[in-house]
């Protein structure tokens, strides 16, 4: 659908997401529908639980924690791109416990923000083709989420911050591949990681 100029509206389950009409949504029209099904069938959402969604774009996985975690949870959408933040605000406008900040990941996570987010039960990590890079990967360790679900569209950046993560105690639980990109060597993945001991999968 699209609602003006430079702004077009995707739909996808009962949400209709807000979008620079050059912006970052995914081409293949089944894309959103396949990464948020694997996303939440991973992580298990739970109600009142407190989840960051990280490089976040217009808020797609962040909408759909939302429905989850309920009006008792918490959920954080960080974005560096400003249009993109300025879109998720729209579409996760209304939404209790939902906060969208603006900014790079890193700095973000280091700012003071409010006190539900220092910690995390599930993080979703959908970083640019050069990935989360260590920095990033610690500060989400401190918050010692239950589960991290982290997609990824560089296989190569995907396994370094494996590493990274299990440096620090975590594990990769589950690896699922997408071809998303039909005619194309590209696939998106998406991998879980839980600590080290955990029961969860």
């Amino acid at each position: 659908t699209v609602v003006g100029e430079r702004v077009v509206s995707p739909r996808h389950g009962d949400h209709l997401f807000e979008v620079e009409a050059d912006g970052f949504w995914q081409v293949h029209p089944g894309a959103p529908r396949a990464l948020v099904e694997a996303v939440l069938g991973l992580l298990g959402p739970r109600p009142g639980e407190v989840a960051l969604d990280l490089y976040s774009g217009v808020g797609l996985f962040a909408r759909f924690l939302a429905d989850r975690v309920g009006s008792s949870g918490r959920v954080l959408a960080v974005e560096a791109d400003r249009t993109a933040s300025r879109h998720a605000r729209t579409n996760l406008a209304g939404l209790p416990g939902v906060v969208v900040e603006c900014g790079a990941v890193d700095r973000v996570l280091a700012s003071p923000l409010p006190a539900a987010f220092s910690r995390a039960d599930l993080v979703v990590l959908d970083p640019p083709r050069e990935g989360a890079r260590a920095l990033v990967v610690e500060q989400i360790v401190e918050r010692s989420p239950r589960a991290v679900a982290y997609v990824a569209c560089d296989p190569a950046a995907l396994a370094r911050d494996v590493a990274t993560f299990q440096k620090f105690g975590y594990r990769l639980r589950s690896l699922r591949a997408f071809d998303i990109f039909p005619m194309t060597h590209h696939v998106e993945c998406v991998a879980l990681l839980t600590r080290t001991g955990s029961d969860l999968h």
